[in-house]
Protein backbone atom coordinates (compact mmCIF):
# COMPACT_ATOMS: atom_id res chain seq x y z
CA UNK A 1 0.00 0.00 0.00
CA UNK A 2 2.74 2.27 0.97
CA UNK A 3 4.78 2.09 -2.49
CA UNK A 4 1.27 2.55 -4.34
CA UNK A 5 0.68 5.67 -2.39
CA UNK A 6 4.16 6.92 -3.05
CA UNK A 7 3.52 5.78 -6.92
CA UNK A 8 0.67 7.98 -6.66
CA UNK A 9 2.94 10.78 -5.62
CA UNK A 10 5.73 10.24 -7.59
CA UNK A 11 3.16 10.20 -10.81
CA UNK A 12 2.54 14.50 -9.90
CA UNK A 13 6.46 15.37 -8.88
CA UNK A 14 6.84 19.07 -10.15
CA UNK A 15 3.47 19.95 -9.91
CA UNK A 16 2.58 23.15 -8.17
CA UNK A 17 1.48 22.73 -4.61
CA UNK A 18 -2.11 23.56 -4.86
CA UNK A 19 -2.34 21.87 -7.98
CA UNK A 20 -1.01 18.79 -6.43
CA UNK A 21 -3.27 18.83 -3.42
CA UNK A 22 -6.10 18.93 -6.19
CA UNK A 23 -4.51 15.82 -7.97
CA UNK A 24 -4.03 13.79 -4.87
CA UNK A 25 -7.07 14.84 -2.88
CA UNK A 26 -9.10 11.95 -5.02
CA UNK A 27 -7.44 8.98 -3.53
CA UNK A 28 -8.86 9.85 -0.05
CA UNK A 29 -12.24 8.97 -1.42
CA UNK A 30 -11.53 5.56 -1.82
CA UNK A 31 -13.24 3.43 0.56
CA UNK A 32 -11.06 0.84 1.10
CA UNK A 33 -7.46 3.40 1.40
CA UNK A 34 -7.68 3.11 5.59
CA UNK A 35 -8.79 -0.57 5.95
CA UNK A 36 -6.64 -1.91 3.90
CA UNK A 37 -3.33 0.26 5.22
CA UNK A 38 -4.63 -1.01 8.78
CA UNK A 39 -5.35 -4.79 7.12
CA UNK A 40 -1.16 -4.53 5.59
CA UNK A 41 -0.02 -2.76 9.26
CA UNK A 42 -1.92 -5.95 11.65
CA UNK A 43 -0.42 -8.40 9.08
CA UNK A 44 3.08 -6.58 9.93
CA UNK A 45 2.73 -6.62 13.80
CA UNK A 46 2.56 -10.12 13.44
CA UNK A 47 6.39 -10.46 12.31
CA UNK A 48 9.31 -11.06 14.77
CA UNK A 49 10.43 -7.22 14.34
CA UNK A 50 7.58 -5.36 13.67
CA UNK A 51 7.83 -1.98 11.43
CA UNK A 52 5.00 0.13 13.02
CA UNK A 53 4.27 3.33 11.77
CA UNK A 54 4.85 7.29 13.23
CA UNK A 55 2.84 8.57 14.96
CA UNK A 56 1.30 11.09 17.26
CA UNK A 57 -0.70 10.70 20.59
CA UNK A 58 -1.73 13.93 23.16
CA UNK A 59 -5.12 12.97 25.02
CA UNK A 60 -7.49 14.62 22.10
CA UNK A 61 -6.12 13.32 18.90
CA UNK A 62 -4.23 9.70 17.93
CA UNK A 63 -2.57 9.18 14.35
CA UNK A 64 -0.69 7.04 12.71
CA UNK A 65 1.35 8.58 9.18
CA UNK A 66 0.31 6.48 6.50
CA UNK A 67 2.73 7.82 4.17
CA UNK A 68 5.89 11.12 4.53
CA UNK A 69 6.92 11.13 1.28
CA UNK A 70 8.67 14.26 -0.49
CA UNK A 71 5.81 17.40 0.07
CA UNK A 72 2.88 14.97 1.22
CA UNK A 73 1.76 13.96 4.38
CA UNK A 74 -0.92 11.54 5.06
CA UNK A 75 -2.51 10.36 8.47
CA UNK A 76 -5.05 8.13 9.74
CA UNK A 77 -6.54 10.29 13.01
CA UNK A 78 -9.06 9.56 16.02
CA UNK A 79 -10.22 12.34 17.62
CA UNK A 80 -11.31 11.19 21.06
CA UNK A 81 -14.61 12.90 22.37
CA UNK A 82 -14.01 12.65 26.08
CA UNK A 83 -10.46 13.68 25.67
CA UNK A 84 -12.05 16.84 23.79
CA UNK A 85 -14.97 17.60 26.32
CA UNK A 86 -12.39 16.91 28.90
CA UNK A 87 -9.92 20.05 27.45
CA UNK A 88 -12.59 22.04 26.45
CA UNK A 89 -13.78 22.24 30.60
CA UNK A 90 -10.49 22.83 31.31
CA UNK A 91 -9.78 25.81 28.71
CA UNK A 92 -13.09 27.51 30.40
CA UNK A 93 -12.18 31.13 29.88
CA UNK A 94 -9.09 31.02 27.92
CA UNK A 95 -8.34 32.07 24.49
CA UNK A 96 -9.23 29.53 22.15
CA UNK A 97 -6.32 29.47 19.14
CA UNK A 98 -7.07 29.13 15.73
CA UNK A 99 -3.79 28.44 13.76
CA UNK A 100 -3.44 29.29 9.85
CA UNK A 101 -0.24 27.57 8.54
CA UNK A 102 1.26 26.57 5.67
CA UNK A 103 0.43 24.02 2.33
CA UNK A 104 -3.04 22.56 2.06
CA UNK A 105 -5.14 19.95 3.73
CA UNK A 106 -7.77 17.48 2.75
CA UNK A 107 -10.11 15.93 5.42
CA UNK A 108 -12.16 12.64 4.57
CA UNK A 109 -14.65 12.11 7.79
CA UNK A 110 -14.59 8.22 7.97
CA UNK A 111 -17.16 8.26 11.07
CA UNK A 112 -18.27 11.30 11.76
CA UNK A 113 -21.78 10.61 13.82
CA UNK A 114 -21.56 13.99 16.19
CA UNK A 115 -19.39 16.24 15.13
CA UNK A 116 -19.69 19.76 14.40
CA UNK A 117 -16.67 22.15 13.02
CA UNK A 118 -16.43 25.19 12.34
CA UNK A 119 -14.30 27.02 9.37
CA UNK A 120 -12.49 30.18 10.27
CA UNK A 121 -10.88 32.45 7.36
CA UNK A 122 -7.71 34.71 7.42
CA UNK A 123 -8.40 38.15 5.96
CA UNK A 124 -5.86 40.61 5.35
CA UNK A 125 -7.21 44.29 5.45
CA UNK A 126 -4.96 47.68 4.54
CA UNK A 127 -3.93 47.89 8.06
CA UNK A 128 -4.43 44.41 9.73
CA UNK A 129 -4.96 40.88 9.38
CA UNK A 130 -8.14 39.17 10.91
CA UNK A 131 -9.62 35.63 11.41
CA UNK A 132 -13.01 35.70 10.98
CA UNK A 133 -15.82 32.29 11.21
CA UNK A 134 -18.56 31.13 9.34
CA UNK A 135 -21.49 29.45 11.87
CA UNK A 136 -21.00 26.16 13.16
CA UNK A 137 -21.95 23.22 11.39
CA UNK A 138 -22.06 19.34 11.69
CA UNK A 139 -20.57 17.23 9.47
CA UNK A 140 -21.31 14.23 7.51
CA UNK A 141 -19.60 10.78 7.34
CA UNK A 142 -17.76 10.38 4.37
CA UNK A 143 -17.58 14.55 3.74
CA UNK A 144 -14.55 16.06 2.47
CA UNK A 145 -13.26 19.47 3.30
CA UNK A 146 -10.11 21.12 1.66
CA UNK A 147 -8.51 23.91 3.28
CA UNK A 148 -5.77 26.55 2.32
CA UNK A 149 -4.03 26.41 5.29
CA UNK A 150 -2.36 29.82 4.85
CA UNK A 151 -5.70 31.40 4.66
CA UNK A 152 -8.68 28.52 6.43
CA UNK A 153 -8.74 26.61 9.38
CA UNK A 154 -11.09 23.93 10.71
CA UNK A 155 -11.53 23.52 14.24
CA UNK A 156 -14.01 20.91 16.20
CA UNK A 157 -16.51 23.08 18.49
CA UNK A 158 -18.79 20.12 19.33
CA UNK A 159 -18.22 15.98 19.48
CA UNK A 160 -20.59 13.27 20.47
CA UNK A 161 -18.64 10.76 19.90
CA UNK A 162 -15.13 9.95 18.43
CA UNK A 163 -14.30 11.09 14.69
CA UNK A 164 -12.13 8.78 12.71
CA UNK A 165 -10.61 11.10 9.47
CA UNK A 166 -7.97 10.84 6.70
CA UNK A 167 -5.79 14.43 6.52
CA UNK A 168 -3.76 14.48 3.24
CA UNK A 169 -1.56 17.58 3.95
CA UNK A 170 0.30 19.06 0.92
CA UNK A 171 3.32 21.78 2.01
CA UNK A 172 4.00 24.51 0.94
CA UNK A 173 8.05 24.71 1.39
CA UNK A 174 7.26 29.04 0.25
CA UNK A 175 5.16 29.69 2.77
CA UNK A 176 7.07 32.56 5.18
CA UNK A 177 4.37 32.55 8.47
CA UNK A 178 1.92 31.09 10.39
CA UNK A 179 -0.69 33.18 12.46
CA UNK A 180 -2.37 32.03 15.41
CA UNK A 181 -5.60 34.09 16.03
CA UNK A 182 -8.24 33.98 18.94
CA UNK A 183 -11.33 31.86 17.41
CA UNK A 184 -13.60 34.54 19.56
CA UNK A 185 -12.92 37.88 18.50
CA UNK A 186 -10.78 36.79 15.50
CA UNK A 187 -7.46 39.04 16.68
CA UNK A 188 -4.02 37.98 16.23
CA UNK A 189 -2.09 36.93 19.01
CA UNK A 190 1.21 35.36 17.41
CA UNK A 191 2.85 35.22 14.18
CA UNK A 192 5.67 32.39 13.75
CA UNK A 193 8.11 31.23 10.79
CA UNK A 194 5.81 28.86 9.22
CA UNK A 195 8.37 26.77 8.70
CA UNK A 196 10.75 25.84 12.00
CA UNK A 197 13.59 24.91 9.61
CA UNK A 198 13.41 28.16 7.80
CA UNK A 199 13.42 29.95 11.50
CA UNK A 200 16.72 28.18 12.88
CA UNK A 201 18.30 29.22 9.73
CA UNK A 202 17.27 32.80 9.65
CA UNK A 203 18.78 32.92 12.99
CA UNK A 204 21.98 30.89 11.98
CA UNK A 205 22.86 33.31 9.63
CA UNK A 206 22.04 36.15 11.68
CA UNK A 207 24.38 34.99 14.36
CA UNK A 208 26.59 34.51 11.67
CA UNK A 209 26.46 38.37 10.67
CA UNK A 210 26.72 39.70 14.33
CA UNK A 211 30.06 37.28 14.91
CA UNK A 212 31.36 38.86 11.90
CA UNK A 213 32.26 35.99 10.36
CA UNK A 214 32.62 36.81 6.84
CA UNK A 215 34.01 33.12 5.86
CA UNK A 216 30.46 31.69 6.09
CA UNK A 217 29.37 33.86 2.81
CA UNK A 218 30.96 31.50 0.15
CA UNK A 219 28.72 28.97 2.69
CA UNK A 220 25.51 30.98 2.01
CA UNK A 221 26.29 31.27 -1.62
CA UNK A 222 26.42 27.57 -1.80
CA UNK A 223 23.21 27.02 -0.34
CA UNK A 224 21.12 29.68 -1.73
CA UNK A 225 20.01 27.55 -4.56
CA UNK A 226 17.97 25.27 -2.10
CA UNK A 227 15.90 27.81 -0.10
CA UNK A 228 12.60 29.23 -0.38
CA UNK A 229 12.44 32.68 -1.78
CA UNK A 230 12.50 34.44 1.83
CA UNK A 231 15.30 32.63 2.80
CA UNK A 232 17.68 33.36 -0.42
CA UNK A 233 16.82 36.98 0.64
CA UNK A 234 17.51 36.73 4.25
CA UNK A 235 20.69 35.46 2.91
CA UNK A 236 21.66 37.89 0.49
CA UNK A 237 21.19 40.62 2.88
CA UNK A 238 23.27 39.25 5.76
CA UNK A 239 25.76 38.15 2.86
CA UNK A 240 26.35 41.99 2.59
CA UNK A 241 25.92 43.28 6.05
CA UNK A 242 29.13 40.59 6.78
CA UNK A 243 31.35 40.66 3.38
CA UNK A 244 30.08 43.81 1.50
CA UNK A 245 32.10 42.79 -1.87
CA UNK A 246 31.24 39.47 -1.45
CA UNK A 247 26.93 40.32 -0.42
CA UNK A 248 27.17 42.60 -3.59
CA UNK A 249 28.35 39.73 -6.01
CA UNK A 250 25.46 37.27 -4.56
CA UNK A 251 23.07 40.29 -5.06
CA UNK A 252 24.07 40.89 -8.76
CA UNK A 253 23.65 37.04 -8.76
CA UNK A 254 20.43 37.60 -7.76
CA UNK A 255 19.54 40.52 -10.32
CA UNK A 256 20.04 37.87 -12.97
CA UNK A 257 19.69 34.65 -12.55
CA UNK A 258 16.97 34.08 -9.60
CA UNK A 259 14.07 32.00 -10.53
CA UNK A 260 11.61 34.69 -8.99
CA UNK A 261 10.54 37.21 -10.65
CA UNK A 262 9.76 39.49 -7.63
CA UNK A 263 12.86 38.63 -6.18
CA UNK A 264 14.68 39.68 -8.91
CA UNK A 265 13.06 42.93 -9.10
CA UNK A 266 13.73 43.37 -5.16
CA UNK A 267 17.46 42.48 -5.63
CA UNK A 268 17.87 45.20 -8.29
CA UNK A 269 16.08 47.88 -6.89
CA UNK A 270 18.49 47.23 -3.87
CA UNK A 271 21.82 46.95 -6.11
CA UNK A 272 20.80 50.42 -7.85
CA UNK A 273 20.03 51.88 -4.26
CA UNK A 274 23.35 50.77 -3.51
CA UNK A 275 25.20 51.38 -6.39
CA UNK A 276 24.15 55.13 -5.59
CA UNK A 277 24.74 55.53 -2.30
CA UNK A 278 28.36 53.34 -2.35
CA UNK A 279 29.47 53.56 -6.20
CA UNK A 280 32.55 52.32 -5.21
CA UNK A 281 30.78 48.62 -5.16
CA UNK A 282 30.85 48.99 -9.26
CA UNK A 283 34.53 48.58 -9.20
Amino acid sequence: MERRLRACVDRFAGTSGYALSQALGPMLTDAELASMWLQERLIGLQQPQPQLPAGFADPVCQSLVMLDHQRVHLSLAIVSAEGWKAESVTQVGASQIVGFADGWTTIRFLSAPLAKVQRHYLVRTSQQRRAFAECPRQVTTGEVICLDNAREALRFVGLGADVVMLRLLVRDPDAQQAVECDARTGAVLRIREAQSGDGRTRMTLSLLRSLGRSDAVPAIAEALASWPAHLRWHGVREALATDSIAGFALLQAMVETDPDEDLRALARRTRDDLLTRYPQLAA
